[in-house]
């Protein structure tokens, strides 16, 4: 195991030399909006939501003490350039259009020293169902799809708004819309469905999410249950 130590050692002071003055700028972003416990991943920016963007300097040394200039579908942002400023947020507006972001970094001499640019567009946020076991709790790790086959005498599911501009999925700003094929509507963000006696079939069931402050952000998903089979 320590020859093994050295060897990697020995590798990576080969490569040192060739690898420290490169110069280079990464951008990564990140969505401001809803994602339920255990995602992974990070969150999509959507349609009227809020973004932020971070410049990641590489063989530049610190961070804090290079200037940093942003641009936003060739429009030079000057509020948000300068030293030390190596993120970028902005709300997206109604039109929801793609936009391009692009960082450089500046020397002294006013010199470009490297770039790096990014074009992102806001996608439409959607309605994700779990069912909510009472032993087990939310079950995270298995969606809802298409068809779900109800094995017991009754379910819980639980609707969650992916990427919305809400702080979790019970936000009052949000308003949920449960309904079956037989006409009944819950609007809670959980509805529990019960099998009667002896009963077998199936019932189409649809589920919608809309944010009371944004026109945009609404989203919806139906799935069939199976019963008594």
């Amino acid at each position: 195991m320590k020859k093994l130590a050295f060897i990697l050692t020995s590798f990576s002071f080969l490569l040192t030399p060739a690898l420290a003055y490169a110069q280079s700028v990464d951008i990564l972003w990140q969505g401001d909006g809803y994602t339920p416990p255990f995602y992974e991943g990070r969150a999509m920016w959507s349609n009227q939501s809020r973004i932020t963007l971070l410049a990641v300097p590489q063989g530049l040394g610190n961070d804090a003490n290079l200037n940093y200039k942003w641009s936003r579908n060739g429009t030079v942002l000057g509020d948000f350039s300068g030293v030390g400023k190596n993120t970028l947020s902005f709300n997206d507006s109604v039109l929801s259009r793609p936009q391009s972001i692009k960082v450089e970094i500046i020397s002294n001499n006013d010199e470009v020293v490297t770039q790096s640019s990014v074009r992102i567009a806001p996608v439409v946020p959607s309605v994700l169902v779990f069912e909510n076991n009472p032993l087990l709790g939310f079950l995270f790790h298995r969606e809802v799809g298409s068809t779900y086959t109800l094995k017991d005498a009754e379910v819980t599911f639980t609707s969650f708004p992916f990427f919305f501009n809400t702080r979790n999925h019970a936000d009052p700003l949000l308003t949920y819309k449960w309904q079956t094929n037989n006409g009944e509507v819950e609007t809670k963000n959980s509805v529990t469905y019960r099998v009667p006696d002896g009963a077998s079939g199936e019932s189409f069931v649809s589920v919608n999410i809309s944010n009371s402050k944004k026109i945009l952000q609404t989203a919806g998903k139906s799935f069939l249950v199976q019963f008594g089979q």
